[in-house]
């Protein structure tokens, strides 16, 4: 008994510790999880991955079962030779018969979710162009802006629930990955070309992770978005929004507007409705209502904000080429420097104060 426990428990203890841990991971959850779908096509895919599981578990069990009973039955023991074949025309039979069937099951649900993947979006779909950036994501919707042109903005998709959307993915730099796991699968961007994701159609109001799924350069890991799936009404009013200058700030707010419109911000951002029309960075209209800043990876907040403005550098490793087509850290700038003067806290207290009180009514 003593040998037993000297030998047998660490591994008993170990089997068990294993077992614990994968039922504890399998417990936990995710906010880019497959397998908990919200729309029509991330629906189909689930299906096909429990297919799948079930299939091959009961594949596994199967052969693990044969072996078991075929170890046991036909084992060597005293009085008893084992068995020997050599064949068995039935089991033969038997062993291709069950896989073609299984492989069957298996391609007809796949090939119709790829036929349906690689259709068109309906004719009354709201169609969005992403184009991925070194390192964020530009939103353009079709016609969804003034005079029925293009709507854009920066890191966040807002769409109305049980309305079919049609993305196109474009790059303006490298290969990026558009990935929305709970809403539709990955599909690259590729410099040069255009993609098109398989519509899909919101089935739940919430707000989804998305994230950059291909390695794009250092900064990488640092490139999320948001999609916000909303009731029809809210969305429209978001939308009504973004075509329309923000009312006239006051206070700290106006003294932060005049620091954009002459502290180079012009240069990079787009405000409708002021003189900042740049295309080089985000378009910030409405920024104060966007959920996050740096694409997803900080709570859009007074303290976050500010922290981003004085050192973009700390919290996202971005190059530091003085501004030509990377943010500066106006934090760490001479107040003299070239082409951008660098901001003192109450300048940068002003400039968030700005930024933040532009939001959807």
């Amino acid at each position: 008994m003593a040998r037993f426990r000297r030998l047998h428990w660490p591994l008993v203890a170990t089997a068990l510790l294993a077992l614990a841990v994968t039922l504890g991971l399998a417990a936990c959850s995710t906010p880019q999880t497959t397998f908990d779908p919200k729309s029509d096509a991330a629906q189909r895919t689930h299906d096909i991955y429990i297919l799948l599981t079930v299939l091959a578990s009961l594949v596994g069990a199967g052969v693990l079962g044969a072996l078991v009973f075929a170890l046991w039955r036909f084992r060597s023991r005293p009085g008893h030779v084992a068995a020997q074949f050599h064949g068995h025309t039935g089991v033969e039979v038997l062993w291709t018969l069950i896989p073609a069937a299984i492989l069957v099951v298996i391609t007809v649900p796949s090939v119709l979710a790829m036929v349906e993947a690689d259709r068109d979006p309906d004719a009354d779909a709201l169609l969005i162009t992403v184009t991925g950036h070194q390192w964020w994501w530009e939103v353009e919707y079709q016609s969804l802006g003034p005079d029925g042109g293009a709507l854009v903005t920066a890191n966040e998709l807002h769409l109305p629930v049980g309305r079919q959307v049609g993305i196109t993915l474009e790059s303006d730099d490298v290969i990026h990955s558009f990935w929305v796991p709970q809403l539709v699968g990955k599909l690259d961007a590729l410099p040069g070309r255009t993609a098109a994701l398989e519509p899909f159609t919101p089935s739940e109001v919430g707000v989804y992770y998305g994230q950059c799924a291909e390695f794009c350069g250092v900064a990488h890991a640092m490139m999320r978005f948001r999609v916000i799936v909303e009731p029809l009404a809210e969305f429209e009013r978001w939308a009504a929004a973004l075509q329309t200058a923000p009312t006239q700030p006051a206070g700290l707010a106006a003294q932060g507007q005049g620091l954009f419109l002459s502290a180079g911000c012009i240069v990079c951002h787009t405000i409708a409705g002021t003189s900042a029309q740049g295309k080089v960075g985000p378009d910030l209209t409405r920024f104060g209502s966007r959920l996050t800043l740096g694409a997803g990876i900080l709570e859009n907040n007074e303290e976050n904000l500010k922290d981003w403005i004085y050192d973009i550098r700390a919290l996202k490793p971005v190059a530091d080429d003085g501004g030509v087509q990377y943010m500066p850290s106006f934090g760490t700038l001479a107040a003299d420097a070239v082409p951008y003067r660098g901001l003192t806290e109450s300048d940068i207290a002003a400039l968030t104060a700005y930024l933040l009180g532009m939001r959807v009514g």
